[in-house]
């Protein structure tokens, strides 16, 4: 009797074993399946690493290029303000017309000279702010303002005097 003790103890502890293998080879096919899965998670993070590296390199060297025409665009604009009065058919005359640059580019007194030098009657003198854009340049806000004031009617002229005083050795000035 004690040997079938012995005999079903000995089979109860085999079975257990057989158990105890079987889960720990269950649980090393999940291991490996987890360390397949954690690789080619590293592998894909490294392909979007590069993917994002290559699309960083891409978009800052097309920003750069978008920035330096933007650049050659503003300085080709400042360039042409200043040389528009030169430009062939540049409709008034270029003796006429002062350099502003900010906040508008140009005041012209059309005719001023003609008139000065009595080529051209008063009626002909006409003031005329203005502005030179370039491509698909838009008038600012300050530009805008200017021109709704001036289709206002809100443009006057005022002479300003300078008033020195000896004692005080102070400057005034007046408006007329």
């Amino acid at each position: 009797m004690i040997n079938t003790i012995l005999l079903l103890t000995v089979l109860i502890a085999l079975v257990l074993l057989v158990l105890a293998v079987q889960k720990i080879l269950a649980q090393n096919k999940v291991i490996l399946q987890n360390e397949r899965d954690i690789a080619n998670i590293q592998t894909a993070m490294i392909q979007q690493k590069a993917d994002f590296e290559t699309d960083l390199e891409q978009k800052i060297k097309e920003a750069k290029k978008r920035s330096n025409n933007m650049q050659r665009n503003v300085l080709k604009g400042q360039i042409g303000e200043q040389f528009t009065p030169f430009i062939a058919d540049f409709p008034y005359n270029p003796s006429d017309c002062r350099f502003l640059g900010e906040p508008i580019d140009y005041m012209i007194f059309q005719n001023l000279h003609a008139c000065s030098e009595g080529l051209a009657d008063i009626e002909d003198v006409q003031i005329i702010i203005a502005e030179v854009k370039t491509g698909n340049a838009r008038l600012n806000a300050r530009q805008k303002i200017i021109k709704q004031a001036i289709a206002n009617g809100q443009v006057s002229f005022k002479e300003l005097r300078i008033k020195y005083c000896e004692e005080t050795e102070s400057m005034t000035v007046l408006t007329t």
